[in-house]
């Protein structure tokens, strides 16, 4: 048991306890504590593979906080594309399960671009091939089966902040 991957998720987890009451009170700083403190003891090791430094670096947190409004921007967006299609039944509709190629190398990374796209309406992450680091994903309006057109109309909205953020 590495100590200081320990405090820093316990750190992190503490300040995402604070952020999200809004309150500064000694009952939800304490509640809070035990909780991180908890939660950081058993499960450490799925929050700070590497070197805590590299989890510390502000460029990383940069990205990450970045990641957030260009998840929200893509979520609208397809909300109001399948809401336009679902009031003009004459728009095609082409559903294909589609190889998207992906530049994430870790677990993590992976995990959230399939989250991410399966957040998303009109899109679904039905596989993962960690080995290639490919996602297979069904897509309602498949206007091509090529990669690159692919991976720039459904991955690259999250994929370019994850892969700095997360690798």
């Amino acid at each position: 048991m590495s100590l200081g991957k320990v405090l820093a998720t316990f750190i992190c987890l503490w300040l995402a306890w604070i952020l999200f009451t809004g309150s500064l009170g000694f009952q939800e700083l304490a509640v809070g504590a035990i909780c991180a403190g908890l939660v950081s003891g058993v499960s450490y090791e799925l929050f700070s593979r590497g070197p805590v430094s590299e989890k510390l670096d502000p460029r990383k947190w940069g990205y990450l906080i970045a990641y957030v409004p260009a998840y929200v921007w893509a979520e609208v967006k397809a909300h109001l594309n399948v809401a336009y299609r679902i009031l003009h039944p004459s728009l095609p509709i082409k559903p294909a399960i589609v190889r998207l190629p992906s530049g994430l190398r870790s677990d993590v990374g992976l995990t959230t671009l399939a989250n991410s796209i399966t957040m998303t309406p009109g899109t679904l992450s039905v596989d993962v091939d960690e080995e290639e680091s490919e996602l297979y994903v069904h897509w309602i309006t498949a206007e091509s089966l090529d990669d690159k057109e692919v991976q720039e109309k459904i991955g690259r909205p999250f994929e370019k902040f994850l892969k700095e953020g997360l690798g």
